[in-house]
This record gives structure tokens, sequence and C-alpha cells, in this order.
């Protein structure tokens, strides 16, 4: 089987866009073969020359800009159109629609459908779904509950407890919840978007707090590996158990500033549970092929 994963130059601070990566990686570990396909790259349309043409001199001036960024650590090559024949594409669930024109479709939903693209949702009636998490799963597209793609790096390298003395103050996330009401004190507050994983780790590391306005960022994990106390500001309506329906989810995590004694005592679970997570990475990504497998008839 061949499989082709759809996604934007590599980023290592958007957590969706390292695991398609990763997924990749994997794949042909596992001795699939597998590529990656620049996010706006277009396919061929010969039937309509003149917007096949204007699609293409917009992707070249992408790609003279920003280029196509890879993780050199990662095995990812990228496809050619003539891989895209008889392909498995693996899309994420921000795509619209099927601008490849693939046969065979695997939606992968790294987030709630339509929550990072305005709302706009166009899946084929055919696509196989699979989810990252059992919080992004939607019993409306997705009938089998036991598709789950689950891939991690816990970055162990990069994020763990180098300060067990005194801690002070507090940072904060914003990232895809930038648009929430600041609901804490900012006044000695440290936004830490975009800096770097070194960066990160290091003021997890000075902090008492990470208050996080993303609900679902890795970066909440992170912070709990430095010995920081992740504090995740509630949506309104969302209860815990509806925000993270597997309470392993919740390990070292605050919902909410009232939660706080509950993150402290479940953080040694949380690392024991990033550990198993680790392990069975691989076997998510076995279980992926097999469902593709079968879902495909090949």
């Amino acid at each position: 089987m061949k499989f082709i994963i759809v996604a934007p130059g590599y980023d290592d601070n958007a957590g969706g866009i390292v695991v398609l990566h990763q997924l990749c990686d994997r794949l042909n570990n596992l001795g699939h073969k597998a590529y990656l396909w620049p996010f706006f790259k277009p396919s061929l349309d010969f039937t309509n020359p003149f917007k096949s043409i204007y699609l293409f001199f917009r992707y070249f001036r992408k790609q003279i800009k920003y280029g196509f960024k890879k993780n050199p650590k990662l095995y990812t090559p990228t496809a050619s159109y003539r891989d895209l024949e008889d392909a498995i594409i693996v899309y994420p669930e921000v795509i619209v629609g099927n601008p490849l024109n693939a046969k065979r479709v695997a939606r992968w939903l790294l987030h709630k459908p339509g929550f990072n693209n305005g709302g706009k949702i166009d899946f084929g009636t055919y696509d196989l779904f699979f989810y990252y998490d059992k919080a992004f799963d939607d019993s409306r597209y997705n009938f089998h509950p036991d598709n789950h793609l689950h891939i991690i790096s816990q970055r162990s390298d990069v994020y763990r407890i180098a300060n067990n003395g005194t801690r002070k103050g507090s940072c904060y996330l914003l990232r895809k919840g930038y648009k929430r009401e600041l609901v804490h004190d900012t006044t000695n507050s440290r936004l830490i978007d975009g800096l770097s994983h070194e960066d990160t780790a290091q003021v997890f590391n000075q902090v008492e707090y990470c208050i996080s306005y993303d609900t679902y960022t890795m970066y909440n994990v992170y912070a709990a590996m430095c010995g920081c106390i992740p504090v995740v500001i509630p949506e309104k309506g969302i209860t815990k158990e509806q925000w993270q329906p597997n309470e392993e989810n919740r390990y070292g995590i605050a919902y909410g500033f009232d939660d706080v004694e509950y993150a402290v005592q479940t953080r040694p679970l949380l690392l024991q549970h990033i550990e198993k997570q680790e392990r069975e990475s691989n076997e998510s990504v076995m279980h992926f092929v097999e469902k593709c497998k079968t879902y495909f008839d090949l």
C-alpha cells in the first residue's frame, strides 16, 4: 500500500503538522511506502487548464517564498504526481473537499471538524475517518469508534524538570484560543506563544503556573513534564469530562483554577501515561494500516 499525507511544511510549534509528518515517517519505518504532499500543491486538472495554471502559479509563488520545510530527522519524501496513482490520500480535517481527486481518502480528525477553518466541512461519502483524540471524534462522520490514530512525541529531551527549587509567577498560552477573553491577571504573566521549544521549557521551569486558553494543545502536557502546573481555562458549558472523556488525558492538568490539587496529585500518572503512549504509537499506526487495507479492499 502507498500513502500520501497532505500537510503544510514542518513547524515544530504546530502539533497537528508535527504528527502529520510523523505519520509519514512511522509508515516508512514500518515498511510501507509513504510520502508528503505540500498543503497547497494543486492536482493536475486537464479539464480546466486556466484554473490549473492559476493554482500552479499561486503554489510556486508560495514555494519560492516559503519553501516546503521538513524535519531532517524524519523520513518524509515528497510525492510526485505519478505517486498519486492508486495511493491512499490522508487529509487532515481542515481540507475541504477532495482537491487531489483521490479514489481512496482517509480523513484524520486532528481537531473538531470545522474548528480551524471557519466551520467549513466538506467530506466525501466514502471517506474513511480516524480521530487523534476522543474529544475530536464525531459520530456524524466516523462510524467506527475504534478508528483511533494517535501518535505522540513526548520531547523528553527538551521538556523535563530542571528546577527543583523556587518557582514564581505564571506564563500563559493563547495559540488556538487567541479569540478568548483573558480571565487571569497578566501583569506579571508572560505570553509564550511562538517561543522555541528550548525557550518554552526554560520558562516552564521558572514559573509555577501555565495558564492555557488553548484547551487541547500538547503544551499543557509539556508544562507538567517540566514541573509547572498547567491550568486550562474551561470553555463555557463544557464540563471536565466533556473536555477530555478519557481520564488518562486529564492527568497532570487542571481544568480551571479550582482543579490545581488534582493536577499536582496526578502528575506522576501523566508521566507514566506518556511513556505508554509512546510505546503504543507504532501499534496505532499498524492498526491504521490494517483498517485502510480492509476498508479499501487492498
